[in-house]
């Protein structure tokens, strides 16, 4: 696997950082976050730096789920939360008991999230 963990480092290093340091280590934090067995590959990063496009100069990133230019808390958490419970559907293939464990939430609010956002199949 060491040809992804290149690739991931390679997306990172040829990625222009717009940001200040922080934005760079909140892609990292995401990627180990995201990442199994601890070695990063491209597709633990968010799509602008997998695909080595610009990124977005209206506030939003592509790593965070955020209405367009909007910072309020208040207004993207349900957006950030939904977005957080599908990856982890999506990374246990549907276990809801295991996704839970990745969101550090009990199995009973996971179901009841999933449902209050629409999510269930």
């Amino acid at each position: 696997m060491p040809g992804a963990r290149e690739g991931a480092l390679a997306r990172l290093m040829e990625f222009h950082w717009p940001g200040n340091v922080r934005e760079l280590e909140n892609v990292i934090e995401r990627a180990v976050v995201l990442a199994e067995g601890g070695h990063i590959a491209p597709e633990h990063l968010p799509a602008a730096i997998r695909e080595g496009r610009r990124p977005k100069t209206d506030g939003a990133s592509d790593g965070l789920p955020v209405a367009s230019g909007d910072l309020s808390i208040k207004t993207n958490k349900s957006k950030l939360e939904s977005e957080l419970i599908r990856m982890a559907l999506e990374k246990t293939r549907g276990n809801r008991t295991n996704a839970a464990k990745l969101l550090e939430i009990s199995h009973r609010a996971l179901v009841y999230k999933i449902q209050e956002y629409g999510l269930d199949e």
